[in-house]
């Protein structure tokens, strides 16, 4: 019997679950940040558009301004600091995170 030849794996091997996995995030988030917007637009008596655009610009700016720190040199989950230099900012996912929610805030903005 002859063996099966091993099948070259692609570097975007995985990507597709990556990607699914990152959009069901981004709608969770924007979904709960959303609800939190009306929850206290209905505690508030407030207007609901315009508490789900600030609730969505609020959480987006602070998720940009996280995603534009510098990743290197400090380890959050070890507590450490290595002598690795910053590499600077890049499109990471709370950035986009960030922009998304931002987004869907002008959109709540404009719709009122």
């Amino acid at each position: 019997m002859s063996e099966p030849e091993p099948v070259a794996e692609s570097r975007f091997a995985g990507v597709g679950e990556s990607l699914k996995v990152g959009g069901l995030v981004a709608v969770g988030v924007a979904v709960g940040v959303g609800l939190l917007g009306v929850l206290i637009a209905l505690i508030g008596d407030r207007n609901y558009s315009s508490t789900i655009a600030l609730s969505y610009y609020l959480v987006g700016c602070v998720l940009f301004i996280i995603g534009m720190f510098p990743s290197g040199g400090f380890s959050m989950i070890k507590g450490t600091i290595t002598r690795r230099k910053p590499i600077g900012a890049g499109p990471k996912p709370l950035m986009l995170l960030g922009l998304l929610l931002i987004g869907l805030g002008v959109i709540a903005d404009f719709s009122r």
